[in-house]
Parts: structure tokens; C-alpha cells; sequence
């Protein structure tokens, strides 16, 4: 199977982050980031099997693994490629992610190659999510892996935290450069484009983000990356305009 690369770099660069997408487990998105010749970082890989396919289709060396929570489909084939690879594993929850090397802690920095990478605290979905904001004088646009705290147009479950502490985490977010493109950690988007619909069926936007969706689908595409700007505008979660409408457009979300 050819998976999908897209490449966010200007045109001209030596060695442009280009991403492969991984689909597994149905609805779930693991990410291969090839930074430099020959090397490149695994995000989330919950199954280590597609990605040692891939790794051997584009002969690439796997050096970091970096982990957005601690949940089994995001994190149960790192086992399998630390011992395989020997590569550093990068994640906010030592007790609770096997084989961690390095914590992630909000505003910790890695530099790999030309990039830095940037751990953001996210918590909401657990007790402690991060994001990983992705930059460097290469790219044309910044990358934002967001595991299970921000979908497209959609937002994780609160399952460790209360709405406050989840709306602050996506708020701390919006503030990143709009032209950010965002990889999060799951495929939900049709069905949260149509729950956006159900407060604004006649939003022209919304209208045109659900016929789109419905093409990559049928054509088998990624319905990733998103960009913020987009998000911004059509995320009700991102729209709410206070931490309890945000809890109860979430609690909406849960039984619909």
C-alpha cells in the first residue's frame, strides 16, 4: 500500500520534512517525519508493524519516537521499535508509557537536524496530553501533532480533567501561527463537520469542509492535515467563547 507524503517546506530545500501518514486501528493516524537524510521520527505509533513496513519502503533510520499520551493505540508499538531501533522515546507520562527516555514537559525543546520541536501541555483528554509544535527557518508552514487533543473540527474526550482545564489546553493552541498545519491523532472528521452542522446547517463553510470530506473519503484520502485558520473558523470547539459552553458542546459531542 502507498501512503500518503506531504511535504511542509519551501521548494528548494535539502531535506524537507516530509510526513507520511499512517492509517491503523480503522480511525487512528500515526506519523512518520523524515527530517534529514535518511532519518526520521515516528508520532504515536500505536501499531509497530506499518511502520516497520514503511520505514523498510523508504529506507529510513527511526532516531525518536514522540508520544502525545499514554493510551494503548498511541503508544503500543513503541515496545517493539525501541528494541528494534535503539530510538529515544520522547512523552509526557513516565509511570504510564513504557520505555520512556525523555519526559515531555510544556515548552521543553528538541532539536533534530534543522527543526525544533516544541512540547506544548495539553492536558484534558488525560491528565497529561501535549502537543508537539514542529518549526524551523525550512518549512513553509510550522506542524502541530496534536494525538487526541485537537481533531479537525472537532476536540478530544475529557476523560481525566473537567472542561476548564480542556478549554484552556485548546485555547493555548489558537494562539500558534494560523498557517500551522495540524496532524492530530484519529480520522473523526465527517462526523465532527456534522455535528458543527447541527448549530449552523446553513454555514456556507461548513457546507463546503463536508463535501470535501466526503470526497477524500470515498477516494480513500487523509482527511489530514488541517490548518489553524481553518480550525479557528470552524471548530465549534475552538468558537466557544467560554470553558462552559465549551463542556456543554462537549457533553453534546459525547451522545451524539
Amino acid at each position: 500500500m502507498t501512503h500518503p507524503r506531504f511535504s511542509a517546506i519551501n521548494a528548494g530545500m535539502k531535506h524537507p520534512l516530509d510526513i507520511t501518514i499512517l492509517p491503523v486501528f480503522g480511525d487512528n493516524y500515526i506519523y512518520l517525519a523524515h527530517y534529514a537524510a535518511g532519518k526520521c521520527v515516528a508520532v504515536d505509533p500505536g501499531d509497530a508493524g506499518p511502520v516497520l513496513k514503511e520505514l523498510n519502503r523508504q529506507d529510513l533510520q527511526l532516531t525518536h519516537i514522540f508520544s502525545t499520551h499514554h493510551h494503548a493505540d498511541h503508544v503500543g508499538g513503541v515496545g517493539s521499535l525501541k528494541k528494534k531501533f535503539g530510538c529515544e522515546v520522547v512523552g509526557p507520562d513516565a509511570k504510564r508509557i513504557t520505555g520512556l527516555d525523555r519526559v515531555a514537559g510544556d515548552g521543553d525543546v528538541i532539536e533534530l537536524g534543522d527543526i525544533t520541536i516544541q512540547c506544548i501541555a495539553t492536558p484534558g483528554h488525560t491528565a497529561t496530553s501535549v502537543c508537539y509544535y514542529v518549526t524551523a527557518a525550512s518549512l513553509a508552514q510550522p506542524v502541530l501533532f496534536t494525538g487526541d487533543t485537537l481533531f479537525v473540527c472537532g476536540c478530544g474526550r475529557m476523560l481525566e480533567c473537567g472542561g476548564e482545564t480542556m478549554y484552556a489546553s485548546l485555547q493555548k493552541l489558537t494562539t500558534l501561527s494560523d498557517d500551522t498545519l495540524v496532524y492530530p491523532g484519529h480520522d473523526y472528521t465527517e462526523e465532527n463537520v456534522r455535528f458543527a452542522m447541527m448549530f449552523k446547517p446553513e454555514n456556507e463553510a461548513l457546507q463546503k469542509k463536508l463535501a470535501v470530506v466526503q470526497n477524500q473519503n470515498k477516494t480513500g484520502q487523509p482527511t489530514v492535515p488541517s490548518i489553524l485558520a481553518e480550525e479557528k473558523q470552524l471548530n465549534p470547539f475552538l468558537k466557544a467563547t467560554d470553558w462552559k459552553t465549551f463542556a456543554y458542546l462537549r457533553k453534546q459531542k459525547d451522545v451524539y
